[in-house]
């Protein structure tokens, strides 16, 4: 009997928690996508050109792809493996 009573009890704790899963995935899309358009931005201004599609593109895949798609995206513009030679000095 007490089974029976915990259980609905222990499926919405579930419930809630995959809600707040979805939020914090949801937030840290958002904030990686805005990172990723506002270094867009900086490399536009540093006259450089974002590699394989637009600023806003790599923005809007980040959005939909996260974490992934923010660390492929630093890999190919920021990684010295890939481009050691146009590396500025980033001061604020």
């Amino acid at each position: 009997m007490l089974t029976s009573l915990a259980l609905p009890i222990i499926n919405n704790q579930l419930e809630n928690f995959h809600y707040v899963l979805m939020f914090i995935n949801a937030l840290l899309h958002l904030l990686f996508a805005g990172a990723v358009a506002q270094d867009a931005g900086r490399l536009h201004h540093l006259g450089q050109k974002p590699v394989l599609v637009s600023g806003t593109t790599w923005a809007f895949a980040t959005l939909l792809g996260g974490v992934l798609t923010a660390t492929l995206y630093w890999l190919i513009h920021h990684s010295t493996f890939t481009r050691p030679k146009l590396r500025e000095p980033y001061h604020d």
